[in-house]
């Protein structure tokens, strides 16, 4: 039996990474690998997330959160003239560096111990935990858009380190091309799985809601998404339709202080069934900045919940076939989004449409193919270091 470890910065979390890793982890077991989680901080969030039991899950540092200081924290506060916070800082960074320096040791044995056949690291950091005679095996997950982790010095500081020895996986074809452009040569690209498979569809046309799923934080720009909305709803012909927004984050309070109709567009707070939400929708409602792979898209489709949204960077043509299981335009083209909207609002039989469209696009983002594209890349790996 073939052993499989994901090493993740976090355990116990709702975020993407611990999902996907779950969903993938899930599946592997039930293609007869043996198959553990570990990661190196809990995130003391009260979540505890129940796994299928025959993944063996755990958590190597209980104790310390991961709030890792850098060196340039340091610098900024000695050109800012704050010596006392500057040195204070220094000291943290010795402090920490020597906790995760334990903890990357006791990952190297845990690995060596177990002599893992492949190791899927989420995080760029802890690539330094993997022995060297295992960085062949290794599959460094990228969950953001290429632009995003190249333009991160210290993400592009790893990808110099380690890429001639390790495995560079993506989550778009997209996103793989621009990598090797880049001379990233040794990438690969498999989509994420939608978390949940269900049988129903949306009624997209009664239902009358538009829906966002997201971290309220600056790239998702959900007051653009309010501002834009609450000047739709303005119209009599939109009377009985409203804008459910989930999630939480940093910009939230700052938001809620807005002037926009709170009867019509409510924060929810966090759901913990994505897939009752959007069954219960009518269209998805996207306006971040930047996205590595947006769940939420896949999600919708999965419920046949079309999704609007700007082009948020290179994987915006692999989720949505723009005009067929949604609709994208151009970043800031905010009139043109509104206008795309009001036309589907208005469109129930277009809307209708897409819904049975993206319901049967959503085939190719489930598990047990995303799975059978993972075993072929275990294959070439086996077959690399054979």
């Amino acid at each position: 039996m073939k052993k499989v470890l994901f090493l993740q910065i976090k355990g116990n979390s709702y975020g993407g990474v611990s999902f996907v890793n779950k969903a993938l982890a899930e599946s592997f077991v039930n293609y007869n690998y043996d198959v553990s989680i570990v990661s190196v901080r809990d995130s003391f969030s009260n979540v505890v997330l129940d796994y299928d039991s025959r993944v063996k899950v755990s958590i190597v540092n209980k104790k310390d959160k991961w709030e890792i200081v850098h060196f340039c924290d340091v610098l900024t506060d000695l050109k800012n003239f704050s010596f006392l916070s500057s040195l204070k800082k220094f000291f943290i960074m010795l402090k920490d560096r020597k906790k995760l320096y334990n903890d990357y040791n006791y990952i190297k044995k845990y690995i060596c111990d177990n002599k893992f056949d492949y190791i899927i690291c989420s995080h760029y950091q802890l690539l330094d935990a993997i022995p060297e005679d295992y960085l062949k095996r290794t599959i460094h997950v990228h969950h953001s858009a290429f632009r995003i982790a190249f333009e991160n010095k210290s993400n592009r500081n790893y990808f110099e380190k380690y890429k001639d020895k390790i495995t560079m996986m993506w989550l778009t074809k997209a996103t793989s091309e621009e990598a090797k452009k880049h001379g990233y040569y040794n990438s690969y690209y498999i989509y994420n799985p939608v978390k949940f498979n269900t049988d129903e569809r949306a009624n997209v046309v009664k239902n009358k809601k538009l829906i966002t799923i997201a971290r309220i934080s600056y790239e998702k720009r959900i007051d653009l998404m309010i501002d834009m909305v609450d000047d739709i709803f303005k119209r009599k012909e939109f009377d009985g339709w409203s804008l459910e927004i989930y999630g939480d984050g940093p910009c939230k309070e700052e938001i809620m202080k807005k002037n926009f109709n709170k009867d019509k567009i409510k924060f929810m707070g966090v759901t913990s069934d994505v897939k009752a939400v959007l069954l219960k929708s009518s269209i998805n409602l996207n306006t971040s900045l930047f996205e590595g792979f947006a769940m939420g898209i896949l999600e919708g489709n999965e419920c046949g919940v079309p999704t609007i949204s700007f082009n948020f960077g290179e994987s915006i043509s692999e989720e949505i076939i723009n005009q067929k299981t949604g609709i994208y335009v151009d970043q800031d083209e905010i009139e043109l989004y509104k206008k795309e909207l009001i036309k589907l609002m208005n469109n129930s039989n277009k809307l209708e449409k897409m819904s049975i469209e993206c319901k049967n696009f959503s085939k190719k983002f489930q598990i047990n193919n995303i799975t059978e594209e993972w075993t072929k890349l275990f294959k070439i790996i086996d077959k690399k270091d054979g």
